[in-house]
């Protein structure tokens, strides 16, 4: 569900349609998804086991049932907790612009508008301890159904019930306390986006502590425990995972060699690309690109 990491440049479902549906499973380093950011909004429902999810700087720990609301541009990132059983999510990105009208009247003023602007402050977590919640997260699930099984008139559905669970969510704000930004980690997040799409901009390109550092104006060591603090990664275990990411979606989408993959996506030493892709994806890229191929049979 990411560009495949950072900042997403892609369109989530088409113009005409702008939303989609992505399920999520842990991979074998028990990520969910890296720190990564987008201009849709997202919701995602957790299906199976346990998982942490970081929101800017605040953590939200989510079991079965659970839900959680990522207003748009929010740096987030998910890991499995619970690392004995399956965890899987539904990750339902759309932009909220698909709820607007041609028309400017009270809906749009009152309530949509606000939604897009970011001046109505939505609670984060939903679980299903109240009356409410259990209806949104009830069409959270009807969503992700609808999407998956693409029935006659599946989008007029879908817009139907993002109208409804809005209009629960904000029908229902007296009973909860919304959490506004905090100035502080606001700073912290503008600074680790800064250097995040660095990284997204350059990672084929050889990349140094330094220029990392110097970009948010902070001593080697420094920045090095800032970013490991943030991101729960290294800088170059960050970038690394980054460049092979990039290198698994080339080797699903083209028939380039291996070797100019590799440095293409900023690997010097194809024996060493080939070595920290096994470790990531448990096989070799050539294997990777195998699973990737269809079937002749």
């Amino acid at each position: 569900m990411n560009k495949d990491i950072l900042h997403e440049n892609r369109v989530h479902g088409n113009i005409t349609f702008p939303m989609v549906v992505y399920p999520v499973v842990e991979d074998e380093r028990h990520t969910l998804f890296d720190y990564h950011w987008h201009e849709e909004t997202e919701f995602i429902y957790l299906r199976e086991g346990s998982a942490v999810f970081w929101l800017g700087t605040s953590q939200y720990a989510l079991q079965v049932g659970d839900a959680l609301f990522i207003p748009s541009g929010t740096i987030h990132a998910g890991f499995v907790t619970d690392l004995t059983t399956p965890c899987l999510i539904y990750a339902i990105v759309f932009d909220l612009n698909l709820l607007s009208g041609r028309t400017y009247d009270v809906i749009q003023s009152k309530y949509i508008d606000p939604l897009l602007e970011q001046t109505l402050f939505l609670p984060s977590l939903l679980q299903p301890h109240t009356f409410w919640e259990n209806n949104i997260i009830s069409q959270l699930v009807g969503i992700a159904d609808l999407f998956e099984k693409k029935p006659v008139a599946f989008e007029l559905l879908i817009k139907a019930k993002l109208y409804n669970l809005f209009a629960e969510y904000i029908a229902n704000l007296q009973e909860t306390a919304p959490e506004p930004p905090i100035t502080a980690s606001l700073y912290k997040i503008e600074r680790l986006k800064k250097v995040l799409q660095f990284i997204d901009e350059s990672y084929p390109l050889r990349i140094q502590i330094k220029d990392m550092a110097s970009l948010i104006a902070m001593s080697e060591g420094h920045f090095c425990r800032f970013f490991k603090a943030m991101v729960r990664k290294t800088p170059m275990e960050y970038i690394n995972t980054v460049r092979i990411n990039q290198a698994a979606k080339l080797l699903s989408h083209s028939d380039k060699k291996i070797i100019d993959i590799a440095m293409e996506v900023g690997f010097e030493n194809p024996s060493y690309f080939i070595k920290l892709f096994k470790l990531h994806k448990k096989c070799t890229p050539s294997d990777f690109r195998k699973t990737q191929k269809p079937s002749s049979s």
